[in-house]
């Protein structure tokens, strides 16, 4: 009997040690998109391409990704190979990583790594916006605001600026402004609303010509043209040799309407 239990108690002992190994796991092998990420992030390209390809070939969105990145901004050779780089944007919006979709609905719609298709830009975009990607939405502003494969459409504009706007993003904050100040249909024109949005605008903004240009209308959407000729003759003050004459034209025309009382209207 004594010998019986000390060979069952030899047995548990057995039995528990091998549980105990058997849940020691073994240490991972590094994966390759592990060593894409890694070398991406140590900015190894070369090395990068190589393992971001294998992986991204086995379907590792995240390595599609990556790989599309490098393509689009040179970063593997001397210039950017943007088809390449759009081949694997799409393959991953294809399995649904959000940053890819976003970058190919805009790819879509500028023509840049694809043809204009406005249709899918759309769809994509889309696709990321009810994601809430803050560029998404924006885009997706643009697309309605400027009539790109579809009716202009200020109301639906309006509702992709805000969404991106309310999270800081300042094209469309300097959207808003614009529409509301020089909107020519009354439902949408209200200098309360534009006064409202470019006060969003952070100070150091007004630096560039665009956005003090959109400040200018909104003073004078509010009769308040003394300021908004100040304001405007600031504008023109600060463009460069890169903006060409019909840019320079239009801002003086601005000025040409304060200066005779009217606010200016699209």
């Amino acid at each position: 009997m004594q010998k019986n239990r000390a060979n069952w108690r030899v047995a548990l002992l057995f039995i528990f040690s091998a549980l105990i190994v058997g849940c020691q796991s073994e240490p991972e092998e590094t994966t390759a998109l592990q060593h894409c990420y890694n070398h991406f992030k140590a900015e190894s390209y070369k090395v990068a391409q190589t393992e971001c390809s294998a992986a991204a070939n086995n379907g590792e969105v995240e390595a599609q990704w990556l790989l599309a990145q490098m393509y689009r901004y040179g970063l593997i050779g001397d210039d950017p190979q943007l088809t390449i780089a759009f081949e694997w944007y799409r393959k991953a919006a294809e399995s649904g990583h959000l940053e890819s979709m976003r970058e190919l609905g805009i790819g879509l719609l500028n023509g840049e790594g694809v043809e204009v298709d406005y249709e899918s830009a759309y769809v994509w975009l889309k696709k990321a916006a009810n994601k809430q990607d803050t560029s998404a939405e924006f885009s997706m502003g643009l697309l309605f605001f400027e009539g790109k494969g579809r009716e202009k459409d200020l109301g639906s504009a309006i509702n992709w600026f805000q969404r991106a706007a309310v999270k800081k993003h300042v094209m469309s904050i300097n959207n808003l402004a614009w529409i509301f100040a020089t909107s020519n249909q009354r439902s949408f024109f209200n200098p309360k609303k534009a006064n409202y949005w470019i006060g969003q605008m952070e100070a150091e903004h007004f630096d560039i010509p665009m956005f003090l240009d959109t400040k200018a209308a909104v003073q004078a959407a509010q009769n308040d043209f003394d300021l908004a000729i100040e304001t405007q003759k600031a504008v023109i003050s600060k463009l460069d040799d890169t903006v060409n004459s019909e840019q320079r034209e239009i801002f003086q025309s601005h000025l040409k309407s304060y200066e005779q009382g009217e606010a200016w209207r699209e």
